[in-house]
């Protein structure tokens, strides 16, 4: 399927999800299901987030599963080229912020300032991670959702050949080349995290699971995540008397 029609179906429905008091798995507003990845540079965090969204598929709740996305760049590249989707993705935030979604867009695109572009980010990610039903790949996901319910937050990790293999094949670059993509992405991942939260991106108390993406599959960590998520939300359930 068309990704800017998957994303146009998943904002529409975020922005209709505002007007529910009660979510599907009985809570209000700001407690529903989300998962944020964490990654070292080619441990695969899109490749885990498209293995759950298969597993999402074939789960039979389907009030807990269906209708989940994934939200990384692309989503802020369409944005740019689709007022449906600026317009949906609007009433998704608060009054504050409607009126600076293209600036928004144009500063993570590098034409604003960078400080701006990144804060803007981070409101934007939270907005969406309250709604819930969502995967957040990178971009500081875990650190912005702390104080939101039933968030899973897993961080992926994987011997660097290896990362810089994936890299090779998906940047179509040589060896040395992707093994200084990957190191300056896993630099500049963990620049970000000292800069806006003082906390250490290896941190492992940062997380509630970390994965080595080299000898294990990624279907079988996405069925650990899938369990995960359901015990939050029955966890939930039960301290709130739901």
């Amino acid at each position: 399927m068309n990704p800017s029609t998957d994303i146009t179906r998943f904002l529409d429905a975020l922005s209709k999800a505002e007007h529910i008091e009660t979510l599907p798995h009985g809570g209000p507003r700001g407690t529903s299901p989300f998962v944020t990845i964490s990654r070292q540079a080619g441990a695969g965090g899109h490749s885990l987030a498209e293995a759950l969204l298969r597993l999402m598929e074939r789960q039979e709740d389907k009030s807990l599963f269906q209708g989940w996305q994934i939200l990384d760049q692309q989503l802020c590249e369409i944005l740019l080229q689709d007022s449906f989707l600026d317009v949906s993705l609007q009433s998704l935030l608060s009054e504050e912020y409607r009126s600076q979604i293209r600036e928004f867009v144009r500063s993570l695109l590098g034409q604003q300032d960078q400080h701006l572009a990144i804060r803007k980010m981070f409101e934007v990610i939270r907005s969406v991670a309250a709604v819930g039903k969502v995967i957040i790949v990178g971009r500081a996901g875990s650190h912005i959702t702390k104080r939101l319910e039933l968030g899973v937050h897993a961080r992926l990790v994987a011997p660097e050949p290896l990362r810089v293999r994936r890299m090779m094949k998906l940047l179509n670059r040589d060896e040395e080349d992707s093994r200084k993509v990957v190191r300056k992405q896993d630099h500049d991942r963990i620049r970000l995290l000292k800069a806006y939260f003082q906390v250490d991106i290896d941190d492992p108390l940062q997380y509630d699971v970390i994965w080595n993406t080299g000898p294990v599959s990624f279907e079988v960590i996405a069925e650990s995540i899938i369990g995960l998520i359901r015990q939050r939300v029955q966890d939930w359930r039960l301290a709130a008397g739901v």
